[in-house]
């Protein structure tokens, strides 16, 4: 199991449609959002060519680095 004092966090955002959705499935199966992570990552290491094949439907898009532009001042002169 991991421990929190050893093992770094993985931050990842889905939109609150998909974490809800997903809970309610793996809830129906008796499993958590965390242990399904944890199950894809150990799969991956496992299997990759399957695995990743098997989520590449599902890979989101990727997201915009670095920061947000600055709204510039709408306001008449």
């Amino acid at each position: 199991m991991p421990d929190r004092h050893r093992d770094p966090t993985v931050t990842a955002r889905p939109t609150q449609e998909v974490k809800d959705a997903a809970g309610d499935a793996l809830d129906a199966h008796g499993w958590t959002i965390a242990e399904a992570v944890i199950a894809a990552l150990s799969w991956i290491i496992e299997d990759p060519g399957r695995a990743i094949a098997q989520l590449a439907p599902f890979r989101p898009p990727p997201k915009k680095s670095g920061r947000p532009p600055k709204k510039r001042d709408q306001s008449p002169t």
